[in-house]
């Protein structure tokens, strides 16, 4: 069975022989919440062509992303296998495609497997460093920096031009107000760099979005790729 997800794809056959029956497509539609902080991670999703966003949740309401998870990963994998209650709100950005599995039969596979105990951490740490890399970014980077950044992250991890984004949605991603993102979406259409109308954003000049991204964009993709080459 072919997966398009890279941590699937990476399995040790002995592993994918295993949770492939427990295996169910799912369909996942854009909002949809996952996970809310204090849930139980019963389930664990592997996108294929969805997107999807961890985001913290200030007392105040305010809540700014964190990390983006597409066909590259799974969200919410420590919680999953220590089985602790999740400290993010999770929720779909990109609607799409995704495999659902049981958490509870990843953890007991993780108890006979050394392999898949060892790709599992591999994951989880790059999770943690592209969290860590957003926190240092959002200090020290300008908002439209960040804003190429995470659509160039949101394309890598969806593997699309088009990405169904809205303004609010934008916002988040780059932790600045609505009418702030505005402009620079105004910017970049006005720049031919990308087209956007009714919450459809199309990149049409990739290498120029990329000359416009702050230098984490760099260090995510290679994190990107290295897990891409582990999954080939």
């Amino acid at each position: 069975m072919y997966f398009r997800n890279f941590l699937l794809r990476a399995l040790p056959e002995e592993d994918t022989a295993y949770l492939t029956p427990h295996l169910r497509e799912v369909s996942l539609s854009r909002g949809q919440a996952l996970y809310e902080p204090g849930d139980t991670v019963e389930t664990l999703y592997f996108a294929s062509s969805a997107c999807i966003s961890v985001v913290s949740v200030m007392r105040d309401g305010r809540i700014v992303e964190t990390t983006t998870v597409g066909r590259e990963s799974a969200p919410g994998l420590l919680d999953a296998v220590t089985g602790l209650p999740a400290t993010s709100r999770i929720f779909v950005q990109v609607a799409g495609a995704a495999l659902a599995l049981p958490s509870a039969v990843f953890r007991r596979r993780l108890g006979e497997s050394p392999g898949l105990v060892n790709l599992t951490f591999r994951h989880a740490r790059a999770l943690s460093q592209q969290a860590e890399l957003g926190v240092g970014c959002n200090l020290a980077h300008s908002a439209d920096g960040r804003l190429a950044r995470w659509l160039l992250m949101t394309q890598d991890r969806i593997g699309s031009d088009l990405l169904p984004l809205t303004q609010d949605y934008l916002a988040v991603m780059t932790g600045v107000q609505r009418t702030t993102v505005s402009l620079m979406a105004a910017a970049l259409k006005r720049a031919k760099i990308v087209a956007y109308s009714r919450g459809q954003l199309t990149i049409l000049d990739r290498p120029a979005l990329v000359e416009r991204a702050c230098d984490c964009y760099v260090l995510s993709e290679q994190q990107f790729e290295g897990l891409r080459e582990a999954a080939e």
